[in-house]
């Protein structure tokens, strides 16, 4: 990795509240101790629908925890709108649960962390998320609204790449204004979280595949950062080559439970310690397309890196070069230009190896969508942290076409 352009560091770093990562095939072994670490008694499950009635994976769940589930919520929502929120958080009142369980990819672990939150604030009602969502105005007016009740306890169990079991913010779609707000706060950050290779055979290969692309997002422009720090340029360096390696050997052998607890692996470096440093254009566009167009959540990385990175290239140093190097790509002799694109090609090249979407023409976008996604972007704060800064709507309308 390059230096940080031999910049002044100083500041704190903040690391969330997990307490426990178990890894490896088989570690769903250990959850009911885990719950019983945490005083969960009576959890609420959550999770996918196709999980609960296509699959005995829920039942394994409920075994492992050694009968501290007490219910589960399987009618999610993909980009969780409040409703299906609100819907499983009066579950979890009725059944008195004392914890929380998700069980699944985004959709399911973003419920958990918003009813968590739901719970801890009485938000009862659609309008009840308006006090509680990150408001911004473009370029600098922020207001994250704090979660000042008591929190229940939440364990996050994963079958997808896209790492949100370590974070510590949720999405949720506001389906009346088609939009994905924010909620962010420490509590909603889960105690202990396994990522067991065994429960994720049954996971779809392009949404395992998709989703650990989400991750290489997550590395891209965390590296690529306004505020890129050491730690986190370690950790999303190393991702970047492990899930360059174990995405195409998942997708050459979905079988292969090595290569996907190196994928989970990958996955959790590539968040570890984000809340330290700012994302950018991708995640802020992706955010969107998710709300208004129901693009996946690790699908909307597929679509839009490429056109994020060109968009950024002359506002990140060396650093897509670094990429290109964690890539597994020898710049030895290029220019820095030609050594910054080819990093940029080698992450359109993984997308396109592993046969998943990379226009927005693939997924249904259209080009009259552009002027209200760009608009809705406008007034995510992640936009606001691109390292080069977004001047107004046309510019994101200019990424979107490059992208489609």
């Amino acid at each position: 990795m390059s230096s940080l352009d031999k910049k002044s560091l100083h500041g704190v770093f903040t690391l969330l509240p997990i307490e426990a990562v178990h890894y490896g095939a088989g570690c769903l072994s250990g959850l009911a101790e885990a719950l019983a670490a945490q005083g969960i008694s009576r959890a609420l499950l959550i999770t996918g629908h196709t999980l609960a009635t296509k699959t005995g994976l829920v039942e394994r769940v409920m075994a492992a925890a050694g009968g501290r589930i007490g219910g589960v919520f399987h009618n999610t929502i993909q980009h969780v709108h409040r409703e299906s929120v609100l819907r499983a958080t009066e579950q979890a009142r009725a059944l008195g649960a004392d914890g929380i369980v998700s069980f699944g990819g985004g959709t399911p672990n973003d419920t958990a962390k918003a009813v968590v939150m739901a719970l801890a604030e009485d938000l009862r009602l659609p309008a009840d998320f308006e006090r509680m969502r990150v408001k911004f105005d473009y370029p600098a007016t922020v207001e994250v609204p704090p979660v000042r009740g008591q929190a229940l306890p939440m364990i996050a169990i994963s079958t997808t790449l896209s790492g949100g079991e370590f974070t510590h913010f949720a999405g949720v779609t506001d389906e009346v204004r088609q939009v994905k707000d924010l909620y962010i706060d420490r509590k909603l950050a889960a105690k202990a979280v396994f990522l067991d290779a065994e429960l994720t055979l049954d996971t779809p290969l392009w949404l395992w595949l998709s989703t650990g692309m989400r991750s290489v997002d997550h590395c891209v422009e965390a590296l690529c950062s306004s505020n890129a720090h050491p730690f986190t340029d370690a950790l999303a360096g190393q991702a970047l080559t492990m899930l360059a390696r174990y995405l195409r050997e998942c997708k050459a052998d979905p079988a292969d439970l090595a290569a996907r607890t190196q994928a989970q692996l990958a996955a959790w470096m590539s968040v570890c310690g984000l809340a330290n440093v700012n994302l950018g254009l991708s995640h802020g566009i992706g955010h969107q397309l998710g709300a208004r167009n129901n693009v996946p959540h690790g699908v909307t990385s597929c679509v839009m890196m490429y056109a994020v990175m060109n968009f950024n290239a002359d506002h990140v140093g060396t650093r897509q070069a670094d990429i290109a190097q964690c890539l597994g790509i020898d710049i030895r002799g290029m220019s820095a230009a030609d050594a910054a694109r080819a990093g940029r090609e080698a992450v359109l090249a993984l997308v396109k190896d592993l046969e998943l979407p990379h226009q927005l023409r693939e997924v249904g976008v259209t080009r009259d969508d552009f002027p209200a996604l760009a608009k809705d972007a406008m007034e995510d704060l992640i936009v606001a942290t691109n390292p080069r800064p977004v001047t107004g709507v046309a510019e994101v309308i200019a990424v979107l076409a490059s992208a489609w």
